[in-house]
């Protein structure tokens, strides 16, 4: 079973299209499809074929609400703050989705604050070989360096990922880290950008 994981299209219908055309059981959007929740219906009509194989989480330029809203009218899973289940021939793997980011300077509709984010990734506790999809990343790494030794992930997802150490994280939001990975203890770690990223499970 294929699952492609992509972030950050940002309007970019081209891209989007070739993410579209690419051979997967499971499509991830991991967040920011739209700018300011602009343009997510031309996104919509270009992912409507895939159905409820697309799950959808907002980044910080949509709501909760615009998400939920969007996955009804086409069809696709909104996977804010959900648990899924993929069984594949190696097993069942879980598969856990939290949109938003943390604080930006940009005053954007989708943000957390850490105790928000903490609070939110505790219903994940416990979850063996978890496979998390968040839209931001962790602090203090390959991964949220937006320019040399300037970091803007997440304190508290990085706290989180230490201690629970699921098997992968996926995120986006930092666009000059796009394709980036990195370690943090077992996690392997992945900013996927708008290129997207395919696991087999």
């Amino acid at each position: 079973m294929k699952v492609l994981i992509f972030s950050d299209i940002h309007g970019d219908l081209r891209a989007l299209e070739r993410i579209a055309s690419l051979q997967a059981d499971v499509y991830i959007a991991a967040g920011d499809l739209s700018n300011f929740g602009k343009g997510l219906e031309r996104c919509g009509e270009i992912l409507k074929p895939l159905g409820q194989r697309v799950w959808v989480l907002p980044g910080n330029h949509e709501t909760q609400t615009e998400n939920r809203s969007f996955c009804e009218h086409y069809g696709f899973l909104d996977f804010h703050r959900q648990v899924r289940s993929l069984e594949s021939a190696s097993g069942i793997t879980q598969w856990a989705g939290l949109g938003y980011s943390n604080i930006t300077p940009f005053d954007t509709p989708g943000e957390y604050s850490e105790e928000e984010i903490g609070n939110a990734l505790a219903a994940f506790d416990g979850m063996k070989s978890l496979h998390l999809v968040v839209h931001f990343p962790p602090l203090n790494t390959r991964l949220d360096e937006f320019a040399p030794g300037k970091h803007a992930g997440s304190p508290a997802l990085r706290e989180w990922v230490t201690r629970e150490q699921p098997a992968y994280l996926f995120c986006g939001h930092i666009h000059e880290t796009a394709g980036r990975s990195d370690r943090i203890g077992q996690t392997q770690c992945i900013n996927v950008g708008k290129q997207g990223f395919t696991l087999e499970v």
